[in-house]
């Protein structure tokens, strides 16, 4: 796993790290035969139902047992999250960009979140 470094950190920071731009970026990814390694024309979109609860840790989402694609996270939780997330293949390791909040010293993704999701601090 690639460690970035500051001035991808930069980067990603600047671009938001939208959709978009994440897609422009699997884009340039190909295979050993240099074909590209994602079909980027093939799209889904899921809508998940997220619910505050403050008795959820932070950054951690709860799967509600009885109805399916509804969630429990906490408060803190649900307004770090970035709002669209882009999924390139079976998880989002492709589009991995790990930091450790200065203020917490907890490990984030980036491309999850807009503000740290335990101390709330920002991550620009």
């Amino acid at each position: 796993m690639k460690t970035p470094n500051d001035q991808e950190i930069r980067k990603f920071l600047q671009e938001k790290h939208d959709p978009h731009s994440q897609l422009q970026k699997l884009k340039t990814y190909s295979n050993a035969a240099n074909l590209p390694l994602f079909n980027t024309d093939y799209h889904e979109k899921f809508d998940v139902n997220i619910l505050p609860d403050t008795k959820i840790a932070p950054a951690k989402f709860i799967p509600d047992p009885l109805r399916p694609n509804v969630f429990r996270a906490h408060p803190v939780t649900i307004k770090a999250m970035r709002k669209e997330l882009f999924m390139g293949g079976e998880d989002f390791v492709d589009l991995e960009c790990l930091r450790i909040c200065e203020s917490c010293k907890h490990q984030i993704d980036l491309q999850f979140w807009q503000f740290c999701p335990y101390c709330e601090a920002s991550i620009n």
